[in-house]
């Protein structure tokens, strides 16, 4: 959900309003590894419990102390690069993403 993908595009610095298309495929490939390196961790940390989300056996997942920009909004990005994190609406669904290495990518206007 929202919290994967919002710390799989800090890690790979890709704004969540790129327009996929637009994306180099370099940076493509670093979300995949960043991808991957996020899901085994939250896996590996059983989830995020933030507010009633359990393991069946009633344990609480601890990938919450991991988040970089998940619902740390105002706060310094952890990158120490000036930017802060900022929130926005994109499709229904809450965004959190550092305004400044975070890049967006938008098809280029002919001139």
């Amino acid at each position: 959900g929202n919290i994967y993908s919002d710390e799989i595009l800090w890690s790979a610095g890709i704004h969540p309003r790129s327009i996929v298309s637009s994306i180099p495929k370099e940076k493509l490939y670093e979300m995949y590894c960043a991808m991957k390196t996020i899901l085994r961790q939250g896996i590996d940390l059983k989830g995020s419990s933030l507010s009633d989300y359990r393991q069946p056996n009633g344990e609480r997942g601890s990938f919450q102390y991991r988040h970089k920009v998940y619902q740390k909004t105002g706060d310094p990005c952890p990158k120490k690069d000036g930017g802060v994190t900022e929130q926005q609406l994109i499709g229904g669904r809450s965004a959190h993403f550092c305004n400044k290495h975070q890049v967006l990518y938008i098809p280029k206007k002919n001139s």
